[in-house]
C-alpha cells in the first residue's frame, strides 16, 4: 500500500428521527406480539428504536446526514465526483435514491446544480451496504477514477416489517454519511479524520433467501399508527386485521411483501463463517502483521477458515486482538455481537455498539457506532442469561468502552442479506 494513494474518510454525519418507540410502548400498544419490555431488552439488548416521520422517507434521512458529514468534511459539493446511496428502503425502483439526495443540496447563484460534477448509485447489500460502499469507495479513489466520494446509508426499516410480527422490534430507523477523499493536500478537516486501511468483502450465496423482501416498500407502514389498535387471535390470522388486503401484496404466507427473515439461519452463518473468513485478511491488506510470530504461520493462511484446530485458531485470535483498539460490528442483535467479539478475541471493553438505544438500523447502524466513537465513549449493559424456569443463570454487566483515540486503529464490520458481509480498517489521524 506504500506506493499506493492514501484515502481518508474526512467527514461523518448521522441524522436520527425525533420519534421514540420504547419497549414499554411496544408491550403497551401492540399485546398481539406477547413481548414484554423486558424480554426485548435481555434477549436483544434493545430499549428503544427511533421512527420517522410520516413524511420523511430513507433519502430525506440520507440527505440530513450528508449534509451534515459534508459541513464536517470542509469539501464543497462542487468537488464531490460520486454518490453511493445505501439503502434497503427505496421509495421508488428508480430512479436511484442517491440522485435525489444529489438535488436535495440545491443550486448555486447561476442556478446551476451544486453537485453538478457527480454521477448518483444506489446500493443495495442489506445492512452490509454502507460499509460496502465505504470499501468500493475506498477502492475508486485509491485507483485514481474519483477523488472525492460521498457515502449514504439510510434506512426507514421499521416500514419494511410485518408489525404482526415479533421480528419487528429489532429495527430502527436511522442515516449516516460520510466523505472519502485521495486529495493529500487538503486538512480542513472540521471533525477528527481516518485513513482507511483495507476492504475485505464476500458474499456467501447459498443460503441467500435468509432475508429477503419480495417487493417494493410500502411507505404508510407507519408503526406508530398502530399503537392501541385491537386485534383478536380468536377472530383469525392477526396480518389481514392489520393491514387492508390490498396494503402490500398478497397476505398468504409466502406471498406478502414484507421483510422477512430466517433468524436462525442468519445466525448460523454469521457466527459460523464472519468472524472467520475477512478478519485476518482485513489485517493482512492492512500492512498491520509484520510482527507476527513466525510459529503462528500467518504467511500459509489465506483465511482462519484454514485454521481446524480450535486451539490454535485461539493464538492466532490472541494475536490479531492486539492489533485492533476498537471494534465496531453491525448493530443486529447483542448477543451475536457477543459472540463474534468471542469468536475474534476481542474483549466487550474494545466493542463499541449503540443497538441499546438505536437498534438494528440496518444500513446506518455501523455509521451511527463510528460516529459516536470518534466524540465519546460509550455504555452498555451485556444480556442477561436465565433458565427455563426464568432464573437468572448468567447476570447481565455493564461495559464501558472508551472514544476512538488519535493513531488508534478501529475495525469495522458488517453483515446482511444474501450472506453478504464487509471489513473495513482504519486508523484516526
Amino acid at each position: 500500500m506504500s506506493n499506493e494513494k492514501k484515502v481518508r474518510l474526512c467527514g461523518l454525519g448521522i441524522y436520527l428521527p425525533e420519534r421514540c418507540l420504547s419497549n414499554a410502548e411496544i408491550e403497551q400498544g401492540m399485546p398481539w406480539l406477547k413481548t414484554s419490555a423486558r424480554w426485548i431488552e435481555e434477549h436483544t439488548g434493545i430499549r428503544q428504536r427511533h421512527v420517522a416521520d410520516k413524511s420523511q422517507h430513507a433519502t430525506d434521512l440520507g440527505y440530513l446526514a450528508a449534509k451534515e458529514a459534508m459541513e464536517y468534511s470542509g469539501i464543497e459539493p462542487e468537488k464531490i465526483d460520486l454518490i453511493l446511496l445505501a439503502t434497503n428502503t427505496s421509495r421508488f425502483v428508480y430512479p436511484a435514491g442517491s440522485a435525489r439526495i444529489q438535488e436535495a443540496f440545491g443550486c448555486d447563484e447561476l442556478g446551476r446544480v451544486r453537485m453538478r460534477n457527480a454521477g448518483a448509485l444506489d446500493l443495495q447489500q442489506g445492512c452490509s451496504s454502507f460499509i460496502g460502499g465505504i470499501g468500493l469507495a475506498f477502492g475508486l479513489i485509491r485507483g485514481g477514477t474519483f477523488q472525492n466520494i460521498l457515502v449514504v446509508g439510510a434506512d426507514v426499516a421499521t416500514r419494511m416489517v410485518d408489525w404482526t410480527d415479533r421480528d419487528s422490534i429489532l429495527l430502527g430507523d436511522a442515516a449516516a454519511a460520510c466523505v472519502l477523499t485521495g486529495d493529500s493536500s487538503y486538512h480542513d478537516f472540521r471533525w477528527p479524520a481516518l485513513e482507511i486501511l483495507s476492504h475485505f468483502m464476500r458474499t456467501d450465496p447459498q443460503h441467500a433467501d435468509a432475508i429477503t423482501q419480495r417487493g417494493v416498500l410500502n411507505v404508510a407502514n407507519y408503526p406508530i399508527d398502530y399503537l392501541g389498535v385491537q386485534l383478536d387471535s380468536e377472530k383469525g390470522p392477526l396480518r389481514p386485521q392489520l393491514y387492508p388486503e390490498p396494503f402490500f401484496g398478497d397476505m398468504a404466507n409466502g406471498g406478502h411483501r414484507f421483510f422477512s427473515m430466517d433468524g436462525r439461519q442468519v445466525y448460523r452463518f454469521v457466527k459460523g463463517l464472519v468472524p472467520r473468513l475477512g478478519y485476518l485478511e482485513t489485517l493482512r491488506r492492512a500492512d498491520l502483521l509484520g510482527d507476527a510470530p513466525q510459529e503462528l504461520g500467518l504467511d500459509k493462511l489465506v483465511s482462519l477458515t484454514d485454521a481446524k484446530d480450535r486451539a490454535f485458531r485461539k493464538e492466532i485470535v490472541a494475536y490479531l486482538q492486539t492489533k485492533v483498539d476498537l471494534f465496531i460490528p453491525h448493530s443486529a442483535n447483542l448477543s451475536l455481537n457477543q459472540e463474534i467479539a468471542e469468536e475474534m478475541g476481542i474483549p466487550l471493553e474494545r466493542m463499541y455498539v449503540t443497538l441499546h438505544k438505536y437498534a438494528n438500523t440496518s444500513a446506518a447502524s455501523v455509521g451511527l457506532s463510528l460516529y459516536e466513537s470518534l466524540r465519546h465513549g460509550t455504555r452498555y449493559t451485556t444480556l442477561t442469561k436465565r433458565d427455563g424456569k426464568g432464573k437468572v443463570k448468567v447476570p447481565c454487566r455493564e461495559v464501558a468502552v472508551s472514544a476512538l483515540e488519535r493513531g488508534q486503529t478501529v475495525l469495522l464490520l458488517s453483515f446482511g442479506a444474501g450472506n453478504s458481509w464487509n471489513y473495513v480498517m482504519g486508523r484516526r489521524l
